[in-house]
């Protein structure tokens, strides 16, 4: 493509020269002379078939790179196997403790042996709360059967009485 450009101008300015006269030729060869390139080695590559088809669908770009491949000890340093590695960015954990205020930490009025109590002790009291509710309950259908069972009997008793105030009995 470049090949290309540079014919091109190298066309128009030989052209230019051309309707210019005789007159203008030899300026228009001393700036075909300063020129960096050979205008003959030019033309012979565009004569021969391209190395290279390009797909006009879409675009190809080729890159070459000249130089050394780095090694680790270019990138890390020479000694990058003795010491420590250097300290990085913080952790999230070092984050939280900058930001969060000591009050809302935790069990915060707490220490952590003193939280690991208020948490036992509080599971503990769920529970106890629990079976409470659920003896009440119990004891609750048990008056209820309770008061069924003196109501039938004093219906019974009752029935009893009526029969020998009868004379059945």
């Amino acid at each position: 493509m470049w090949a290309t450009l540079v014919w091109t101008a190298i066309s128009a300015a030989a052209l230019q020269a051309a309707q210019q006269g005789e007159a203008a030729r030899p300026a228009a060869d001393a700036t075909i002379a300063e020129l960096p390139v050979s205008i003959e080695r030019i033309q012979r590559a565009l004569a021969h078939e391209p190395a290279i088809r390009l797909d006009k669908a879409r675009p190809v770009f080729r890159v070459e790179v000249f130089g050394r491949k780095p090694t680790i000890e270019d990138i890390l340093g020479e000694d990058y196997l003795r010491g420590p590695v250097p300290y990085g960015g913080m952790t999230h954990q070092e984050f939280l403790n900058m930001v969060t205020p000591n009050d809302v930490k935790g069990y915060a009025a707490f220490t952590n042996k003193e939280g690991a109590i208020v948490a036992a002790t509080s599971i503990a009291l769920q529970w106890a709360l629990q079976r409470a509710i659920h003896k009440y309950q119990e004891a609750k259908k048990e008056a209820e059967r309770e008061a069924a069972r003196k109501e039938v009997q004093d219906a019974l008793a009752a029935l009893e009485r009526a029969r020998r105030a009868a004379g059945g009995g």
